[in-house]
């Protein structure tokens, strides 16, 4: 397979020297094992430290969001004749149409839960890669729940850093990638420079993509 490296470079691929990289060596939280039919199977955590400081404003977040929507639930049950004691006033006593209020919140809720999801699949999600004879795929989740890509290993064009349409702090965010010849993606998901490094560096040995410097 031949492999394209020239779009996507970052001094980030180079957090452990290469020759300190060996594929029988995974850093710590991430186990390899090959089955009885030849398939490698690589199995990843996701923690991350940085939990931590997303649940915070997870926190604070949904707390300010929640507020807002308990009034829009009250006022939703009264329309409908429930009895809910909440009778907030409104300026001349006109309270807004109910559809422009959830209207009003959707994003904020989207981001809320988008948030806290997030949190989760750092504290307990995982990554499993399966490469073998029958075809590959890449699963991210959290226990059985998530998402699996599947893809044919001898279709790999390249494995690369791309770089996010976002920042964290104004700094450039990577994701290691798997490109097909076909132009598709596969976006790995964040689990730490070392272990994304011993990823890449994994994945193009045993795909047979040929190693270059600085990739």
């Amino acid at each position: 397979m031949s492999a394209d490296y020239t779009k996507h470079t970052s001094n980030r691929a180079a957090a452990a020297p290469r020759d300190e990289l060996h594929i029988d060596h995974p850093p710590r939280g991430i186990k390899m094992e090959r089955t009885y039919d030849g398939t490698t199977v690589i199995r990843a955590r996701t923690f991350s430290a940085s939990a931590f400081g997303l649940l915070f404003f997870a926190v604070f977040w949904n707390s300010i969001t929640s507020i807002f929507v308990a009034v829009a639930i009250a006022m939703t049950a009264a329309k409908f004749g429930f009895d809910t004691g909440f009778n907030p006033k409104w300026e001349n006593d006109s309270p807004p149409p109910l559809w422009l209020l959830w209207l009003f919140l959707t994003p904020f809720i989207l981001i809320g839960l988008g948030t806290l999801g997030a949190v989760v699949f750092k504290l307990f999600g995982r990554c499993e890669i399966r490469l073998g004879a029958g075809g590959g795929s890449v699963f991210k989740g959290v226990g059985s729940l998530g998402r699996t890509q599947h893809f044919s290993p001898q279709s790999v064009k390249s494995v690369y850093l791309r770089t996010a349409s976002y920042t964290v702090n104004r700094q450039a965010v990577y994701h290691w990638t798997i490109e097909m010849n076909n132009g598709r993606e596969i976006k790995l998901p964040s689990i730490g420079k070392m272990r994304e490094t011993w990823l890449a560096f994994a994945l193009k040995k045993i795909l047979g993509i040929e190693q270059q410097d600085g990739q």
